[in-house]
């Protein structure tokens, strides 16, 4: 057998490196021949900002599917979720978008909820949803608290002024000293925490320079919001040295109180009383004083602070619609109208104020009572019926899953609903039951409602379907709905005239 060249050598040894570094790419990018396997579900958000593609999906910090296509839907954020195959999902569990760390990667987290709820499959839908908080609203917040810093030193420019402090301020001066030395006492007393405190302090700061190496781009924008609030502080210190000017000018209230004997003393007064309550914390006297050395104090207001939040996240799903429907009876040729207030506190909860107007009117038993030559006295029914009367309802809800359950007034009568929400809520059959009058059937309704459009949807149904008076009709008809957002949004709009 011939040896092999050094050509042929070396092709193979080329050959077998670029299969290795093949084999070693798949396994450092997780890809792989296979397609992976499992289910898909899909969450709606009001915001996905910062949430992109294959993310990990996780459940107690373990990774349990990816993120898939994320799309635009209703006006929230449509995400798809690829979960494993082995891993079993109820209906009510919640999905919240997470970061990992303070400016790390965003990710979906879901909680699990009960175990006997029925579980998810493929293409279902996770209905409860956690809302969240993003650096856009931390922004605004630190624009709000710049602003008040930008009012304050005017304040100061219209209050400093005085030729005659230099004696005051240096009494002041002393008594602030002593405020300080009576502090410093305080901290050595409490040394042992304020040790704790430097130590956390040194490991955060570590913390904080591991994600540094890891979010370089991150870090830039915040410097550079950094470098815009010193720009801000660069005019602060202008006001400032304005407002010594108008010291050394002896100008404004400042300078009136500098030259005010009595007002003096009243500062003094008051520091000694500062003095006096510093004291008191340092006794562990009071409930600042409980405050600093009761731990049970301290997680009373952590978890009324954490019941606060909880109440803060229940009012962001909380939300009102409004709509008006017309349903043309064929039977009758007249059109039944509607005009609805849902009140929806809860995602699978909501009340319904409505007013209808009926063409068929509203009916009332009038007693007429009569006595003959005889003396015997009689009674006789008598039922009119107003063509113009409203009728009203006023319902309460609850969804649980894709049915609803609806209790309450029906056009002004006592009745039951019930709801059966398809094609993500797009496609509603409702059957509804009331006025159970013992002379005469029970009124019986049917409805399919379709939404093709936003705010816009049709409906038709048989209505009174069982009436033993010849009132039962098959309906079509159409109707508008608005959330409040929509009507924040339209009466802004509308113009306002000015003289």
């Amino acid at each position: 057998m011939s040896k092999l060249n050094v050509e042929a050598k070396v092709g193979i040894f080329v050959i077998i490196g670029i299969i290795m570094l093949a084999y070693m790419s798949m396994q450092v990018g997780g890809l792989s021949f296979k397609r992976a396997k499992g289910y898909e579900i899909k969450v709606y958000f009001d915001s996905a900002a910062g949430l992109v593609e294959d993310v990990p999906v996780e459940i107690a910090g373990v990774e349990i599917g990816r993120v898939g296509k994320i799309s635009l839907e209703n006006g929230k954020a449509l995400v798809f979720l690829k979960i494993n195959r082995d891993v079993v999902l109820t209906k009510d569990v919640k999905a919240i978008i997470r970061t990992k760390g303070i400016l790390g990667d965003k990710y979906v987290e879901l909680i699990m909820g009960s175990p006997s709820a029925p579980l998810l499959k493929h293409g279902d839908r996770v209905v409860k949803t956690i809302p969240t908080t993003d650096m856009d609203a931390l922004m605004i917040t630190m624009g709000e608290v710049a602003s008040n810093i930008n009012r304050l030193t005017n304040s100061l420019a219209n209050v400093v002024g005085g030729e005659k402090g230099e004696a005051s301020l240096n009494a002041i001066v002393e008594n602030v000293k002593e405020m300080v030395l009576t502090l410093n006492k305080t901290v050595q007393d409490n040394n042992d925490n304020v040790t704790k405190i430097i130590a956390n302090l040194s490991e955060f700061s570590g913390t904080l320079n591991k994600m540094g190496s890891t979010n370089k781009e991150d870090i830039r924008s915040i410097i550079s919001n950094v470098r815009r609030a010193s720009e801000k502080m660069e005019v602060m210190v202008a006001s400032i040295n304005e407002i010594s000017s108008k010291i050394n000018q002896g100008k404004g209230s400042i300078g009136k109180l500098i030259n005010e004997d009595e007002t003096v003393d009243n500062l003094n007064n008051s520091l000694v009383s500062l003095k006096k309550i510093t004291d008191k914390i340092n006794r562990g006297e009071g409930s600042i004083g409980k405050l600093i050395n009761e731990d049970e104090t301290v997680e009373n207001i952590n978890t009324s602070l954490e019941s606060i939040n909880d109440y803060l996240q229940k009012q962001d799903t909380y939300k009102t619609y409004l709509d008006y429907s017309g349903e043309y009876l064929f039977d009758s040729d007249e059109v039944k109208s509607y005009l609805s207030l849902r009140i929806q506190p809860k995602e699978d909860k909501y009340y319904l104020l409505q007013i209808v107007d009926d063409p068929s009117g509203k009916e009332e038993v009038k007693d007429t009572t009569t006595t003959d030559s005889n003396g015997n006295t009689s009674t006789t029914h008598v039922v009119e019926t107003d063509k113009d009367a409203l009728k009203f309802s006023a319902q309460i809800a609850k969804r649980y899953y894709d049915i609803g359950l609806r209790g309450g007034l029906f056009e002004s009568t006592g009745g039951l609903g019930i709801d059966y929400y398809l094609l993500n809520d797009r496609l509603t059959l409702s059957f509804e039951a009331f006025d159970f009058d013992p002379d005469r059937n029970a009124h019986l309704k049917f409805k399919a409602s379709f939404t093709p459009f936003k705010h816009i949807y049709i409906n038709s149904g048989f209505d009174d379907f069982i009436s033993d008076e010849g009132k039962e009709s098959f309906f079509v008809g159409a109707g508008i709905s608005f959330a409040d957002e929509d009507i924040k949004s339209i009466l802004s709009s509308i113009p306002i005239p000015t003289n």
